[in-house]
This record gives structure tokens, C-alpha cells and sequence, in this order.
């Protein structure tokens, strides 16, 4: 029986996320960055959150979506219920390519009309002055780094693939997302009242590291305990097949 790791998240995966949500702390604090700089990291991250989650979609292996789970896309019908028969180990599933489409599609137009609310009311010249593109690739390299990592050592390393239906993945990033940027736009709408001053920036910034955290140490429980009922089922189904055979 393989071992079904108990933590909501490595600590490796927890130590990432907090390192990388400090850089736009430092940004703030030394280098001067303003809200429209922070602003546009943020949603360029959303984007990241999103593109991850593809290759998640297809390496998901999990069954729990009903069969002919089905979604329109342009009049057409896109099966939406993934690998009949998953495989053990990692594997990409061509069977969860609809899905991947599907999610593709609609994630996208949830982050460029972000993007336009964002560039439009907080960021109308994000790279005036002395900010310029490599600002925001700094911000964003950090991000990159501690999603990524996430990915390989949770997903992969703890075989959450394992776990996760790709419907149920398809739908992973919307409650995180939704909730971590609902606070951002109203963090910086109080930043923007006030001024702007440092200590906003920084009471955003850490708002928005510890709703991050929180969301994820959330996704990364459940994903645990997804694993510990699969593996209770998988035990009681070998118990039940060695009473016949006994």
C-alpha cells in the first residue's frame, strides 16, 4: 500500500510562497514600488495560477465526475469526465484535453477582463518613471518560482494528480483566485483613498499574503484528505478481495 502523505502542504511548498510574497514587501519598503507596480504583479500571478493549472488538468487522474460529463463550447459538445481508465503513475491523459480547453477558454477571458479592470483603474502607466518592465519581472520571478515548486513537489511529489478528478481541477483556481483577488481590489481601493502612503501598500501586501496562504494550506488539505479516503477505499476493496479468494 503506497504511504498517503498526512500534511496539508510541504513546508518546502508553505516556505516559497510566503519567500515570494515578501518580494513585493521589499519592493515597497526599498525600491520604492508604487500600486500600480504591486497591482500589475498581482494580476500577472492570477495568470500563472491559471497556467498551471493546465498541465494539472491533463496529469489528473482522479474519477469522481460522472460519466458523460459534458460542456458546450461554440455549439459543440466537449466531454468533460476524463481518463476511463486512469493509469498508475504520472501520466498525461489525452482524454482530459477537453477539459483543459474548456478551462483554458474561460480563465482566460476571467483574466484579461481582470486585467483591464486593473490596468484601466490602478495601473493606467505601470511602467512610467523609474518602473520599468524588469520591475515587474522581478516581482513576478519570485511568484513563479514558489507556484512551480508548489506544483512539483505537491501535485507531482505528494501525487495529488492522483486524488483529483480534472473536472474538480478545472474548478480549483476560481475559489482561491476570486477570494485572493476580491481582497487585493479592495485592499487597493483603501490604498488609493488614503493616499497610497507606504503603510497601506505594506497592510495590502500583507493581506494579501496571508489570504494566499490561507487559500492554499485550504487546497492543499483537502487534496490530503482526498488521498486518505482513496487510500481507506483502495484498503477496504483489497481486504474484502482477500476474504473471497481466503
Amino acid at each position: 500500500m503506497r504511504p498517503v502523505p498526512t500534511n496539508e502542504s510541504s513546508p518546502l511548498a508553505v516556505a516559497g510562497l510566503v519567500a515570494a510574497n515578501a518580494v513585493p514587501v521589499l519592493g515597497v519598503l526599498f525600491l520604492g514600488w508604487p500600486l500600480s507596480v504591486v497591482m500589475v504583479i498581482y494580476w500577472v500571478e492570477s495568470g500563472l495560477i491559471g497556467a498551471l493549472n493546465l498541465p494539472k488538468i491533463l496529469l489528473a487522474a482522479g474519477s469522481d465526475v460522472p460519466a458523460n460529463f459534458n460542456a458546450t463550447i461554440n455549439g459543440r459538445q466537449v466531454d468533460l469526465s476524463g481518463p476511463s481508465e486512469p493509469r498508475d503513475g504520472l501520466h498525461l491523459y489525452t482524454e482530459n484535453a477537453g477539459i483543459a480547453g474548456f478551462f483554458l477558454a474561460h480563465y482566460g477571458i476571467f483574466w484579461v477582463v481582470h486585467g483591464v479592470f486593473v490596468f484601466s483603474v490602478f495601473a493606467p502607466a505601470p511602467f512610467s518613471g523609474a518602473y520599468g518592465l524588469s520591475t515587474v519581472v522581478l516581482g513576478v520571478l519570485g511568484m513563479v518560482v514558489s507556484h512551480a515548486g508548489s506544483f512539483l513537489v505537491n501535485f507531482v511529489g505528494n501525487e495529488e494528480y492522483r486524488a483529483t478528478s480534472p473536472g474538480m481541477q478545472m474548478k480549483a483556481p476560481y475559489s482561491r483566485v476570486v477570494v485572493l483577488h476580491l481582497t487585493i481590489i479592495l485592499g487597493a481601493f483603501v490604498v488609493t483613498l488614503v493616499g497610497a502612503p507606504i503603510a497601506a501598500l505594506l497592510l495590502l501586501v500583507g493581506l494579501k499574503t496571508v489570504t494566499d496562504l490561507a487559500a492554499h494550506l485550504r487546497e492543499h488539505r483537502r487534496a490530503a484528505e482526498r488521498r486518505r479516503e482513496q487510500a481507506e477505499v483502495s484498503e477496504r476493496d483489497r481486504r474484502a478481495e482477500v476474504v473471497e479468494v481466503g
